[in-house]
């Protein structure tokens, strides 16, 4: 979810409304992460509440567009978020640490180091 810089704190607050818990940036500036705790068949994604000119947006922007453009890095990356998803449906702190080599990998070929 994209916003002014001076909406983050009135997106959170909507957000909270609805079912979502926000915690903090999990220490990534330019970035307000949420996890949903309503309904199972619902808890499909990650969100994430970014100011219009978060560094981080970019970050994340400029990674989409790259894998629109390397179909091979976008079926690598597919398969490695399937693959987490399917060993750690539960835990977000190991489907991350699981996918993260491939992603650092990817940034690498951007040039972008984290």
């Amino acid at each position: 979810m994209v916003v002014k810089p001076d909406d983050v704190s009135e997106a959170i607050e909507a957000l909270a409304g609805n079912g979502y818990i926000h915690e903090g940036n999990l220490g990534i500036e330019g970035r307000e992460a949420f996890k949903y705790e309503g309904k199972k068949y619902l808890q499909t994604h990650h969100l994430y509440v970014c100011p219009e000119d978060s560094a981080e947006l970019k970050r994340h922007l400029a990674f989409r567009d790259y894998l629109r453009r390397h179909p091979q890095d976008k079926e690598k990356y597919g398969n490695v978020k399937l693959g987490a998803a399917r060993k750690y449906p539960d835990d977000i702190e190991k489907y991350i640490e699981y996918k993260s080599p491939v992603i650092e990998e990817i940034y690498a070929s951007m040039g972008i180091t984290k």
